[in-house]
């Protein structure tokens, strides 16, 4: 009798827990547009040509060009907490994730700053990228 009332009592704190960590996961699916960069010293890059998109664990990335093409990185992604790890495919071409994604690795974890239904805000070291739902 005592194990069920204590189920009974767990169970709203489990599903709220489980409802927090969908809800965040929800809010991240999507296309999202790079719209800038802040960087320590203040100074704000603007951007508008990368696009990340997250799909029940998928990430992959959109660089549109300056000659109209694009180049798209495929990964992986997951959230932990209020932090998200993304992994690139080993094949991806590390310099042009320097030049495109301005990443010196195959794998990045970020700290989301922001995470709504229309922004979001992903802090590595001392690089804030802002994005906007797409």
């Amino acid at each position: 009798m005592m194990k069920k009332w204590l189920y009974l009592l767990c169970l709203p704190l489990l599903l709220s827990v489980v409802a927090s960590c969908s809800d965040d996961e929800d809010k991240l699916t999507g296309k999202w547009q790079l719209r800038q960069y802040e960087l320590s010293d203040g100074t704000v890059q603007k951007e508008d040509s990368v696009f990340y998109n997250f799909q029940k664990g998928s990430f992959s990335a959109i660089c549109l060009l300056e000659d109209k093409t694009y180049h798209t990185f495929f990964g992986l992604y997951s959230l932990q907490d209020d932090k998200i790890y993304i992994i690139l495919r080993p094949e991806e071409n590390i310099d042009l994730c320097k030049q495109y994604l301005q990443w010196d690795e195959l794998g990045r974890t970020f700290q989301i700053e922001e995470l709504s239904s229309s922004t979001l805000q992903l802090r590595s070291e001392d690089i804030v990228s802002v994005f906007r739902k797409y």
